[in-house]
């Protein structure tokens, strides 16, 4: 079992570019350097443009991506840009506010390649640009850096993938994978049980039919992982959660009644020795309370109390049954 690894959505975004411009496209990536007042897209948010009409992500909630994709097409930049835009000025942002853009042909940014390489190490990278004439350079980011515009030069920071670990192979597990990848999460499945390998729906995603402590040791699991044991089964789901226990996973979240959590932590505490420090990590039931027994909105459930867990909100709401 190789270690988690993976792009999240601001590289995955270059990547693809990347792509483009290995097939012979002109690509231009824009950056939001900063931005004052409302804004729909954060610093460091990205996009992609091709000469071809090609084009992914977004810097604006709309209102300026128009304008870019003609302005790449029509006349496009062969070096580095700074573009503002305000409410008050001709390049307009109808909702108010005020952003600053680079842009930077693609094929002009040196290392490329590499920085994309230890992104898929799982390393956090600062990519350092002089906004006078586009000169830059990145080395790995210290922790809880963030993308920070700093008089005459813009630090971006790329981090790797976020992780999802799923314990179980059964119908809310597929849901809770499938909506953990539109969220942006490199997920990776396990369940030891045959009969719920042989149902897996996913043809594009691998269910490892390892225990699910030896594929959790495996992973590597970081502070950047979640894990959910979905199996309903204490066999299955107790080995997860012990060995979760002992990584520095964020979020640690398992399937079953209030009764049923209740009796899990009464094992862990008799059997494996846990205490409430460590029992207190458990999410259990896992997910918000939706009121809804349809797998999909509980796997809704699941991924709003990963979020929450991993923006710091602390949500009280918890489900009564699983």
């Amino acid at each position: 079992m190789e270690p988690l690894s993976g792009l999240r959505s601001e590289a995955a975004i270059i990547e693809q570019g990347h792509a483009w411009a290995r097939a012979g496209e002109r690509v231009v990536l824009a950056t939001v350097a900063h931005t004052w007042g409302s804004s729909p897209r954060p610093a460091g948010a990205v996009m992609v443009l091709g000469d071809r009409g090609h084009f992914l992500g977004s810097v604006s909630g709309g209102c300026i991506e128009e304008e870019l994709i003609a302005r790449v097409r029509d006349d496009f930049p062969n070096r580095f840009q700074t573009l503002e835009y305000d409410s008050d000025s001709t390049r307009s942002l109808p909702c108010g506010g005020r952003l600053l853009l680079t842009l930077e042909p693609l094929a002009a940014i040196d290392g490329l390649d590499d920085l994309l390489a230890a992104l898929r190490a799982g390393r956090s990278v600062e990519r350092v640009i002089a906004l006078a004439d586009g000169a830059a350079s990145w080395n790995e980011a210290a922790p809880g850096a963030r993308t920070r515009l700093e008089e005459a030069r813009l630090a971006v920071v790329y981090d790797p993938a976020w992780h999802l670990v799923v314990v179980g192979a059964g119908e809310l597990a597929q849901w809770v994978s499938r909506l953990g990848r539109l969220l942006d999460y490199a997920v990776a499945v396990c369940d030891p049980r045959p009969e719920y390998r042989e149902a897996w729906a996913l043809a594009d995603l691998e269910v490892s039919a390892e225990h699910p402590d030896d594929f959790i040791q495996a992973l590597g699991c970081d502070a950047r992982s979640a894990v959910v044991a979905l199996t309903h089964d204490p066999k299955v789901d107790d080995l997860a959660i012990i060995e979760a226990l002992g990584t520095q996973a964020f979020y640690i979240g398992a399937l079953g009644s209030r009764r049923t959590t209740a009796k899990r932590a009464e094992r862990l505490r008799e059997h494996f020795g846990m205490g409430d420090t460590e029992l207190a990590r458990i999410h259990g039931p896992v997910g918000i309370d939706l009121n809804s027994r349809r797998p999909q909105e509980i796997a809704l459930a699941v991924l709003t109390d990963i979020t929450a867990a991993r923006n710091g909100v602390v949500i009280t709401t918890r489900r009564v049954d699983g």
